[in-house]
C-alpha cells in the first residue's frame, strides 16, 4: 500500500477520470446495443440457432430415410430389405466395402 508524501495531494482527478470512463463504457455498450437491434429488426442480423435439427419435412431424402428406419423399426420390412433400399437411397456404404 503506497503512502502519500506530505504535501502530495492527488485530488479529485481520478475520481472524475473514472466516472468519465464509466459513462464512456455505458455510452458504447447502449449504443451496440441500440445498433444490433435495428439489424436484427432489418433482417440483416441472423441469429445463430444452436439446436437446428434437420427438417425432415422438406428434404425427401431424410424423410424417406425416415419412412424406412420406421417400417423396420414396425417389423414390416426385415434388416436384409433395410440394407437394400438403404443402399438405394444412399448410395453403396464406403466402410462395408473395406
Amino acid at each position: 500500500m503506497r503512502h502519500q508524501m506530505p504535501g502530495h495531494s492527488v485530488g479529485m482527478l481520478p475520481y472524475i477520470l473514472q466516472g468519465v470512463f464509466s459513462l464512456i463504457f455505458l455510452a458504447l455498450l447502449v449504443t451496440l446495443v441500440i445498433v444490433l437491434v435495428k439489424k436484427y429488426r432489418k433482417g440483416k442480423l441472423h441469429l445463430p440457432n444452436f439446436v437446428a435439427a434437420p427438417n425432415v419435412e422438406s428434404d425427401p431424402y431424410l424423410s424417406a430415410l425416415k419412412l424406412l428406419n420406421e417400417r423396420l423399426a414396425n417389423g414390416d420390412i426385415d434388416v436384409d430389405d433395410y440394407y437394400a433400399r438403404r443402399t438405394a437411397l444412399k448410395g453403396p456404404d464406403p466402410a462395408a466395402q473395406a
